[in-house]
């Protein structure tokens, strides 16, 4: 359907209706938005951070000390 015919088609209805359909897509364009925006990010931030400390996790051992034990077993020290 073509913009110009759904514009026509709300123009007809009722001013209650015109109204609740304004409410019904405001609130789904919002929704859509906030979900884009959450994306975008939380992808951006986390690949930004990743970047930020690649040097600092290659270059410092006291980051890295722990993955020494990654070969144990975990639930045998119980």
């Amino acid at each position: 359907m073509l913009r110009a015919n759904i514009v026509r088609e709300i123009e007809a209805l009722p001013f209650q209706e015109q109204f609740e359909m304004l409410e019904y897509l405001a609130r789904s364009l919002r929704q859509q938005s906030q979900a884009q925006a959450a994306a975008s990010t939380t992808s951006g931030t986390l690949t930004d951070a990743a970047s930020a400390l690649r040097s600092d996790y290659l270059d410092d051992p006291e980051l890295t000390a722990f993955t020494a034990l990654d070969s144990e077993d975990f639930h045998a020290a119980r």
